[in-house]
Formats: structure tokens, sequence, C-alpha cells
């Protein structure tokens, strides 16, 4: 394999810190005994499970053999004639899966490589940068060992200017009329998106919480009508009861969120059925909004040494919150499809607030299953059903021929779908994975606190009296475009600057390092609140608080004002969604959506 094919679609976020170490795989047994067996290599490209209960992808099948070589499956049956030489994984007691797909994805930073350590071998992702297309086309085609998941990947979406999409930075090109519906998809194909994702998005269905510019139905129309055309797919964003009727009496292909302000009828889920419609409900990041705590669950379960820095803060953010029935309603809704026959396929939407790459799709499951789907049904909904679904080839089954991309589970998953997270090992192109996540202590040690009160004055210049000091921070560390630079004037910091288009996640202003190298954290244990005093533009700013190992994410943030009056802000570190608070590394004052140019000052920053 070209190494160049897996660069091309790694980590849009480089971490200033962070050594990433995988380690062997847990371990099988050539012999009958426990698959489990710690401190064995599982052998890989060339070998066999044995007598294993196997979900093929649609059914279970019991005491089922699986030969694999060459990173491909060369036969399964009951009780193969297998060569002598071949190495075996007793498979009792447990079950194979195929390779997880998640239906609703966004690749950033580590996304690919969390959700594989995971079981999840392929993403169908919804919305990327779309310089990653042809490094992600090429790393699928390889057989070959790797540490990442494949992408299949809409690209750039649909939207109107303004609309849902525009907020994160990401180069978009919006659609204001029918017109340039064709060339549009027409550019997309050449750049190598897979299917066509188009928002029909208002914000009405979030009770007046949100509101956002949304296209027409007339584009909408033309959109979906140019992707067919171009032997596209054409998938909807929707949130909606009424725009998801719509998409569906346009043509869509599937729509890749459940709406959650209304229950569906069973007369209209019928009619879903009879289009040939599917549905990504999503249920993860719409339980994690409006309060329900199953990806937490799933992370209590897990080994800490499993879970990245990125998992672990992505799924115990909570800084999209709603109120109200949603989450039940989209349950139901998920139901009734089910009950009416509309293929549901399994999709995340990570990493949004309250959702984990790999780690949620295990939550999707349990979620799916609440809403009355049979374990053969949850899992075909991240397997056969999501490969059809999408057209993903070679995958999302194990049979003769298909990719050997397998995740083998301790115990009966059909008697018990949440038992997916107990893996033994993971197989991707047949090469087994290593599993453990980058050290989140990695780099310099923490250090301990400075004695006394911990206040910035800028009496004397940038220097803060202790720690490394404060510095300009920007996406352009990450190929963004956004710029800043500081000065002290009149006894405060002045942050001027421009956050640009060019990075999912813009950004541009100060960070302070607290520690004595940059990014090396300092436990401030018994301190509770960051305060300081700003004025600017009148515009809405983030405090940014990177914690011990920092990782590839965007870190948990909390808004403040900057108006034109000095005025004091105070920020309980508890407000930081992330594992301690009190560990910080950096904490950085940053401009952020709407881009444009800013200014704010900063003067007496204090952590009490």
């Amino acid at each position: 394999m070209n190494a160049g094919n897996r660069s091309g679609i790694r980590s849009l976020w480089i971490p200033v810190a962070a050594a990433v170490g995988f380690v062997a795989a847990l371990a099988t047994l050539p012999v009958p005994g426990d698959a489990a067996a710690p401190g064995q290599e599982a052998p890989e490209s060339r070998f066999a499970v044995v007598d294993v209960t196997l979900f093929d992808g649609e059914s279970f099948r019991r005491n089922q053999d699986i030969w694999i070589e060459d990173g491909r499956v060369r036969a399964l049956g009951s009780r193969l004639r297998l060569p002598d030489d071949l190495p075996r994984v007793d498979g009792r007691g447990h079950t194979l899966l195929p390779g997880l797909i998640d239906g609703h994805v966004h690749t950033f930073g580590g996304t690919l490589g969390d959700a594989l350590r995971f079981g999840v071998t392929s993403v169908l992702d919804q919305f990327s940068d779309s310089t990653l297309l042809p490094g992600a086309k090429s790393a699928r085609d390889d057989i070959a060992r790797t540490a990442e998941a494949d992408l299949f990947s809409a690209g750039m979406l649909a939207t109107a200017p303004g609309g849902h999409g525009t907020q994160f930075g990401m180069a978009v090109e919006p659609l204001t009329d029918p017109a340039g519906a064709a060339a549009w998809v027409r550019t997309r194909k050449e750049e190598g998106s897979d299917w066509i994702k188009i928002v029909s998005e208002d914000g009405t269905a979030y009770g007046g919480q949100i509101q956002m510019p949304a296209l027409d139905r007339e584009t909408i129309g033309a959109l979906i009508a140019a992707a067919h055309a171009e032997g596209l797919l054409a998938v909807v964003h929707v949130t909606g009861i009424e725009r998801a009727l719509d998409a569906v009496a346009l043509g869509a292909d599937g729509l890749v969120h459940v709406w959650i302000d209304a229950v569906i009828s069973e007369e209209d889920a019928r009619r879903f059925a009879e289009a040939g419609v599917f549905v990504v409900p999503t249920l993860s990041v719409i339980a994690g909004m409006f309060g329900d705590s199953t990806g937490l669950r799933v992370l209590e379960e897990l080994e800490a040494s499993l879970v990245s820095p990125m998992q672990r803060q992505t799924i115990s953010d909570r800084s999209l919150s709603l109120e109200g029935p949603g989450a039940g309603t989209a349950l139901e809704n998920v139901r009734r499809l089910h009950a009416a026959g509309v293929r549901v396929v399994a999709g995340t939407d990570v990493p949004n607030p309250g959702t984990g790459a790999g780690i949620s799709m295990h939550g999707e499951l349990r979620l799916l299953a609440g809403a009355g789907m049979g374990s053969a049904e949850v899992l075909a909904s991240a397997t056969s059903v999501a490969a059809d679904a999408f057209g993903v080839p070679e995958r999302g089954r194990i049979a003769e021929g298909y990719v050997a991309d397998l995740v083998l589970v301790r115990g009966d998953v059909e008697s018990d779908v949440s038992r997916s997270t107990d893996i033994v090992t993971i197989w991707k192109d047949g090469y087994a994975v290593g599993r453990e996540a980058a050290a989140a202590g990695a780099g310099p040690q923490v250090a301990p606190p400075p004695e006394g009160p911990i206040v910035v004055d800028f009496e004397d210049g940038m220097d803060a009296g202790f720690g490394f000091g404060w510095q300009v921070t920007t996406d352009a560390m990450n190929g963004g475009a956004s710029a800043a630079e500081l000065a002290v004037e009149a006894g405060a910091l002045v942050v001027r600057g421009e956050t640009k288009t060019g990075f999912p996640f813009p950004w541009a202003g100060a960070i302070w390092f607290t520690g004595p190298q940059p990014m090396q954290a300092v436990d401030f244990t018994g301190r509770t609140t960051l305060r300081f005093r700003t004025r600017g533009d009148g515009r809405s700013y983030a405090v940014m608080l990177f914690g011990a190992g920092a990782a590839a994410t965007v870190p948990p943030m909390v808004p403040f004002v900057a108006g034109p009056e000095w005025a004091v802000i105070e920020i309980p570190l508890d407000s930081f969604a992330t594992a301690n608070p009190s560990i910080i590394a950096g904490l950085a004052f940053v401009a952020q959506a709407p881009l444009g140019s800013f200014t704010f000052e900063l003067d007496d920053v204090e952590i009490r």
C-alpha cells in the first residue's frame, strides 16, 4: 500500500502534543479455549475462526467456521475442511460480526482511528472537506494494514447561503435557485462525492430555539433530480416532519436524521416504505441533545486505555442542550418506520456534542433496540442494510469474497445486543487492529500550580509571571486561514484578527500556556473559577480549555460576550466538558463564527 493513500485522510486537527501508540490486539487461541486469553497475538492475513456464532449481516448462524485469506473471506460454513497449517481462533462462546458501518459521521481529527478501535470499520460521512475524497477512495481500495476506518463521503453539502452547514467555516458553495443544481451536483461528482447530501432545515423543528435560512422546495427537487441524472443517491438532512414528507415526495433516496417535532402517521410510514426510502435516525445525537445518558453509560463500561481524549470529550459535551419531548418523539418515529418496513440505517452524527466516534455506535444499537428492533435487525442496520442503502461494496456482510472486516465479541450478542462492546479482536482488511488509544497523559508530566494568587494583569507586558506565557493561536496550525495579533496597550491585552473560511471550526485569538512548556498541564485542583475582565466589539467569543494530553479535537469551550464597556466574566471550571477541568494546559480566548474581523481586550485573568 502506498503510504500516501492513508495519510491523505488523516486528522484535520494537528494536536500540539499527544503521542499515539497502539498495542497488539487482544488475543485469541489457535486451539479450543478462551478466545480472549491475554498476552497472545491474534492471527492475521491468513487464519480461520472456528465453531463461532456468526452474524453474517442478516441472520445468526451457529457453529460456523470462517476462513480468511489475503484480507478477504475465502470460505465459510459448518465444519469446513481447513488446511492443517492454518492458524485457528476458537470461537466457542463468542459472536463474530461484520465490521460495523456508521451511517452518519463527520470526519474530523481522530475520527477514523477512534471509530476503528470500536469495531466501526467503515464510516459514511455526511459532510466533510472534499480534499479528503481522493485519498479516501485510494485507501479503501487497498487491502492492507491500517489504523483507520474506510471513508465513504458526500463531500460538500448543498445548503442555502447562511444555512445549516455554513457555520463551521469549511468551504461551502451554497445554492440560491434551481438553475444551479445540475452544475453543482456535477462538480461534487468530479470532486469524488459518493452521494449528494442536501440540507432541508430552517430550525422550525426546534420550537423557535434555532432559526436559519433554508433551500426552497424547487431547489431541493432540482438537486435530487440532478443527483439521479448523475447516477448518485440523494439524501436529505431533516429535523421536521413536514420537510421529511416533502423530501420523500420529491424523490429523496434517504433521510439522514429522524424528525423530532411530531410522530409520523402509520399511513405516511407505509408511504415511506413503498417509496423505498431509508432513514438514518442518529438517535445518539438526538438523545444527547435532550439529556439522555446512553452514550455516557457506554463510556463508563469501557476500559480507560481504549478511550481517546477526543472521544471522552465529545461524548461528555453537553453544550448542545434542548428541552422538550424530542428524544421520545424520535424514538417513536423509528418504531413506526421500522414497523412499516422502512429500512433503518444505524448512524451517530459523531463528533457532535454527546457523541464519541466508534463508542456511540454501540449506544446507537441499544437505542434502536429500544425502538423495538430485534438483535438481528439492529445489527443489520449497522452492517448489510447500511451497505445496501449507500451502495458500499464488499462490506457489511461476512460472505465469500468480501473484505475481512470482522469484530469478535465475547458472549451471545443475539440474546443481548448490549454485549457488542465486549470486543475481543477487530480485524480490518484481515489484519488485527491495535485497540489502545493514545495515552491521555502522554507528554510532559502535570506540573504543580504556582503558590499564591494566580492573576495576569499585563502590567509587565505579556509576561504572566509563571507558565510559558501568552501566544497567538489560530486555525492556521491546521491549514486554516484565520489570523490574529496581540499587543499590550494601557495595561490590557488587545487581541485583533479575522476568522476566515478554510477549516471546519475556524478560530483565532490568544492562548495562555499555564505550564512551563507549551501544552504542559498544570494541576489547579482546589481552584474552581476562571475570572477575567473584557471589553470589545460586542460580538460573542469563547474560552477553550486544553487539558492533559491534548488530542485531535476541538477542546471544550464556554462562550462570553465582549461588550463596549469593561465587564467581569466568571466561568466555573466545571462548565468545561472535560474529564477533569482542574488540569489545564492552556486557556484560549478566541473568536469563531461568524466569520470576519474582531477586536477584544483582556485584563486581570485569574484562576481562583
